[in-house]
């Protein structure tokens, strides 16, 4: 008798130490949600025989010729952990600017990117995701009159890296990307061929992120699931900076103030730009974890620190929004 009762306070107790474990590390608040009189829609589109999902947000008003903007979530995360993680901020902007936002769902939550070494489903079946969001381009320039030259990509994580596979492999198909938490594949682990054309590329990672090293290695998920190596974050964005024509030291360098006493982060911010060349930019979260940068919403605390300090999806729209401006000034 006095061996059940041990047992059973052993287990309420372990039960009890897990549940405290996981309020601290692994829980995270909903964030706010955003009344916006524009269209939320789940749709599907069948890509090689294989029906694949989405979920689009349309403004209540659509500028001429809108901009596509696709936000990919990351691996093993969905698309509604992808709205929640940015707080809806892109459907916000998409209102405000009147832009198109697109969320497709990852085959099995993951992508089929540039990582030689994973062996997530997407990459282990081949999973043809570069079909699917360029079929989806033309799904929307048809309904919705997109214009197909203003099509960009972000993407966290995993879905950072199916951006990256965008940029080496079909820069034709995109006008700039952004990657969240994702660096370029180290050499014996790049498992896409580069065209050598450069595109537009933002790059926005944490010095503190347990799963993508800020300052190059292996990406695990906490020591699970080897992905293979990647470059640091600064190599990363200079071998896009190279591509598109610049050398040595970038053009710009800003830091952000932080002001907030609940931010332990601080952003620090490197630009290479001249106007003629395509556009390349690292931003540093120094203290910031495997994280989406805004102030509306805390990652779980198991991923590290979550910055306050700037919005990130506001700053990648200004990005996007940089290179619209290219776009229509060459087409004049």
């Amino acid at each position: 008798m006095r061996i059940i009762r041990f047992s059973l306070l052993a287990a309420l107790s372990v039960a009890a130490i897990s549940t405290l474990l996981y309020s601290y590390y692994g829980y995270s608040p909903a964030p706010p949600r955003i009344q916006l009189s524009g269209e939320l829609s789940e749709n599907t589109i069948t890509i090689e025989g294989r029906e694949r999902s989405y979920t689009a947000y349309i403004p209540t008003k659509l500028a001429k010729d809108p901009a596509l903007v696709f936000m990919l979530h990351g691996s093993l995360q969905t698309v509604k952990g992808v709205r929640e993680s940015t707080a809806y901020q892109f459907e916000q902007l998409a209102e405000q600017h009147k832009f198109i936002v697109v969320y497709p769902s990852g085959y099995k939550n993951n992508w089929n990117d540039c990582q030689g070494e994973a062996n997530y489903p997407a990459r282990a079946e081949n999973i043809n995701d570069i079909k699917f969001i360029t079929s989806l381009v033309s799904e929307f320039h048809q309904r919705y009159g997109s214009d197909t030259a203003k099509t960009f990509i972000a993407g966290y994580s995993n879905g950072g890296h199916l951006g990256f596979r965008f940029a080496l492999e079909h820069p034709n198909a995109v006008a700039g990307i952004a990657a969240i938490s994702a660096s370029l594949p180290a050499a014996d682990n790049l498992a896409c061929e580069d065209t050598g054309k450069a595109v537009p590329v933002l790059i926005m990672n944490g010095t503190e992120d347990p799963i993508n090293p800020y300052y190059g290695g292996q990406v695990t998920l906490f020591g699970f699931g080897n992905r293979g190596r990647v470059l640091s974050s600064i190599s990363s964005a200079e071998h896009f900076a190279h591509k598109a024509g610049y050398h040595g030291a970038p053009s710009e360098t800003k830091h952000f103030l932080n002001n907030r006493a609940d931010d332990p982060t601080a952003t620090k911010y490197y630009a290479w730009r001249d106007g003629e060349h395509p556009e390349v930019i690292l931003y540093t979260i120094v203290g910031g974890g495997h994280t989406i940068p805004q102030e509306y919403f805390r990652a779980p605390r198991i991923l590290g620190a979550s910055s306050k300090e700037i919005n990130g999806p506001a700053e990648i729209w200004a990005f996007f929004a940089r290179q619209i401006r290219r776009v229509d000034t060459a087409g004049k």
